[in-house]
């Protein structure tokens, strides 16, 4: 038989999806403003009913605590958009070539080697699937190998949780991102 050279594998590089995430992300954020300007109006309704019945200072000291609840979701609201503006933003999400995974998040960049990455699970949270590269145990920042500027309780977290990609953000299927990890490892990602 003739053995040919095998050429290497291309990278597989995944983008974002601005409008799926935008898509997913807008029921939460609905949610939330309808929130924020319901419990503002429900507290000046009770303050009223309690003032119209007890006196001014009454109705005002039992709406205090709807007050600082009107505060926290007027701080939520501002989180979620935050959030969900920074996840819509359209750009590079992961590379994976026979080196390892590569990716820019929004606490710094990473790469991982492929021996760093002990296995693959999927799991589904609501209608969507999460893919997580887990971590083998010891795996640290400073590893052989990996080279991360994330701030040492970010990669602590990396490193206890996995590198998750959710489906919902990104601009393939997720099975083209399992297929691409077992064939670069050879198989033994699976």
């Amino acid at each position: 038989m003739t053995d040919y050279p095998q050429a290497p594998l291309p990278p597989l590089v995944v983008g974002s999806d601005p409008v799926r995430t935008e898509r997913a992300t807008r029921p939460s954020f609905v949610l939330t403003l309808v929130a924020a300007a319901l419990v503002p109006v429900f507290a000046a309704t009770v303050a009223a009913l309690i003032a119209s019945s007890s006196g001014f200072a009454m109705g005002f000291v039992s709406a205090l605590p709807l007050l600082l609840v009107s505060w926290f979701t007027l701080f939520t609201v501002a989180q979620v958009a935050s959030v969900r503006g920074a996840r819509s933003r359209p750009g590079t999400v992961l590379t994976l070539d026979t080196a390892g995974l590569h990716s820019s998040i929004e606490q710094g960049d990473v790469f991982l080697p492929w021996p760093a990455i002990e296995r693959l699970s999927v799991r589904r949270r609501g209608k969507f699937r999460i893919l997580t590269f887990h971590l083998a145990p010891g795996v640290t920042a400073q590893s052989p190998g990996i080279h991360s500027t994330l701030p040492t309780k970010s990669f602590a977290t990396l490193s206890k949780l996995g590198f998750q990609l959710g489906e919902v953000a990104i601009d393939c299927p997720l099975e083209t991102v399992i297929a691409a990890s077992t064939a670069l490892t050879g198989g033994r990602l699976r």
